[in-house]
């Protein structure tokens, strides 16, 4: 994608000569990384954990705004992209989410593991929409993080450190314009309003236009979009010299059309023409799927060139979270942290799963769905809300050559409502929402295999899930 960077920066200092920086993710002079890898601030150099560290420069520099995109991105770390670059999953090492499961990579956003998602499809549970600006730092930790980092790390965690609230003015507004009538502002200002209170605020507003390009005429002109808005605030008050609280609160909202799948042949599981003597649903769908192909190749479609039936479709998720901090540096040798948070996580898909349109020939009208998802009744097949509350120990003995931590933890997820979701399988509806309490079900129609074997069917799953979750644990070396 082609895009243009246009930014301007304000900084200043609340005094001359009072204001000392913030600790830096790198030092100038000398080249040091601090990182968190084991939930404390040290030098990369000194942990033993296979790592790879991206600056907020990196992020900007490379247009990279999500999962999918970090997964690009840095060396051994994939994405699942199944459902859309909205509702991606990290993958390392062969680890990832499948179904109805949390992922094998957790993700953390200021030392708090993202909020649950138990949607029908493969979702949430990692870095959310506008996640990706005004970070001081990414650190992808490759290989089990369990003792530290605890839920679901097996194949390894991504760190998500945000700005911390810093005692000078400062601030900057960046704007981005791009090919597919990319739009893209950042704002960030940042602000000391006493001695002790440190504020920041950040928002980030991005559109743009789909690559994939639906050529059926059903549902939206594109797929794989980009909208969304995210604002970020947080503040930092300083309570005693050594005790410390910080707070962030954070919300995004995406919708956008979603993606689709492109048919791309036309072959039996042997990978040649289909055998229709035998009586299969295959054999009966064959048809319709190489006339697909054949209008594509007709109209010289190309690679981004796809056709989609759901005049639905699109893709909404909405989450919020309050993380609040407390750190104590009871002495020179023990620091007693507390870390609690609350948020709430919202999405709503609706697809076709294989990107199929099948019309009957001569009358070019649509003669079945394959599978369709849906929304159910309550709109919402996710609703889900974390609460989580980790107590930390943090200690050195024997003139530093000890360093030891032990804490607990705390998490509980719980449904906002049904998780709630329809799905159409060769089966065709005019109200796709409200198919099960209308009469004869809504005018659905099964697909009638060979023109008079109905095998069509309809199902709507509603779900509540609870989590919770405690665990101590400690870490000596």
């Amino acid at each position: 994608m082609n895009r243009v960077l246009l930014k301007s920066a304000l900084v200043a200092t609340t005094a001359l000569g009072l204001a000392a920086p913030a600790m830096a993710a790198e030092d100038d002079d000398d080249g040091i990384i601090i990182v968190n890898a084991r939930r404390v601030a040290e030098n990369q150099q000194d942990v033993s954990i296979s790592m790879t560290v991206v600056q907020q420069e990196e992020l900007t520099k490379r247009n990279i705004v999500s999962a999918a995109e970090l997964g690009a991105f840095v060396p051994s770390l994939s994405s699942n992209e199944q459902f859309g670059p909205g509702k991606a999953s990290f993958v390392i090492r062969g680890f990832t989410q499948e179904g109805k499961t949390s992922p094998s990579v957790a993700v953390y956003f200021a030392d708090v593991v993202a909020p649950r998602s138990f949607g029908g499809t493969t979702s949430g549970n990692g870095a959310g929409i506008g996640s990706m600006f005004d970070l001081e730092q990414v650190e992808v930790l490759k290989g089990p993080q369990g003792t530290l980092f605890g839920r679901n790390t097996t194949g390894g965690a991504i760190l998500l450190r945000p700005t911390k609230p810093k005692d000078v003015i400062e601030g900057y507004v960046q704007g981005s314009i791009g090919n597919h009538n990319m739009r893209r502002a950042e704002l960030v200002l940042n602000a000391p309003l006493t001695d002790r209170i440190r504020v920041r605020g950040s928002l980030d507003w991005h559109e743009r236009d789909g690559y994939v390009r639906n050529r059926s005429g059903v549902g939206p002109k594109d797929f794989n979009d980009i909208g969304y808005i995210a604002a970020r605030f947080s503040v930092v008050v300083d309570l005693a010299e050594n005790l410390e609280n910080y707070t962030i609160a954070s919300y995004s909202r995406s919708n956008t059309n979603g993606n689709v799948n492109k048919l791309a042949a036309c072959t039996d599981a042997n990978g040649n023409p289909p055998d229709f003597a035998t009586l299969t649903v295959a054999a009966a769908l064959n048809p319709l799927g190489c006339a697909q192909i054949a209008r594509q190749q007709a109209r010289g479609d190309g690679f981004w060139d796809v056709e989609n039936d759901e005049a639905q479709a699109g893709q909404e998720i909405i989450q919020w979270q309050v993380i609040n901090t407390t750190t104590w540096e009871a002495s020179d040798n023990l620091t007693i942290k507390n870390i609690v948070s609350y948020a709430e996580y919202k999405e709503s898909v609706t697809f076709d799963l294989f990107g199929t349109n099948y019309l009957s020939p001569g009358t070019n009208t649509l003669v079945t769905k394959t599978i369709n998802l849906h929304g159910g009744f309550d709109r919402w097949q996710s609703q889900q809300s974390t609460f989580t509350e980790e107590l930390q120990f943090i200690g050195e003995a024997a003139g530093g050559r000890l360093n030891w931590q032990a804490g607990a933890y705390l998490e509980v997820s719980k449904p906002l409502g049904w998780n709630s979701g329809n799905t159409e399988i060769f089966t065709t509806c005019p109200d796709n929402t409200n198919y099960l309490t209308g009469a004869g079900f809504g005018g659905c129609q099964p697909y009638q295999l060979f023109g008079f074997i109905p095998i069509g069917s309809l199902s709507s799953s509603n779900v509540k899930t609870t989590f919770n979750n405690k665990g101590i644990y400690g870490q000596a070396s």
